[in-house]
């Protein structure tokens, strides 16, 4: 018997928790950030990217906005604060 894999999302950099993690219906970014237990003291929510594929296969980067909607196996970077 086949059971698909559950689609996931994968979150790293100044965050507490770092990894994949399984991606829940209409998760947003910060939802998202939540389940990794939030950032750490050097991160900030004004460095995060998010890496997706586009519909030619290749790799976006984009300014995330807390309130985006993540997609399956989207990248969640979240960046150092300079100050």
């Amino acid at each position: 018997m086949f059971v698909p894999r559950a689609p996931q999302f994968y979150i790293y950099g100044e965050v507490q928790h770092p990894g994949a993690f399984r991606l829940e219906k209409t998760m947003t970014v910060m939802q998202a950030l939540s389940v990794g237990g939030g950032l750490t003291g050097r991160g900030t929510q004004r460095g995060i990217k998010l890496r997706r594929r586009d519909a030619t296969g290749g790799i976006e980067t984009l300014d995330a906005k807390l309130t985006d909607l993540l997609h399956a196996d989207d990248v969640i970077y979240v960046q150092e604060s300079l100050f």
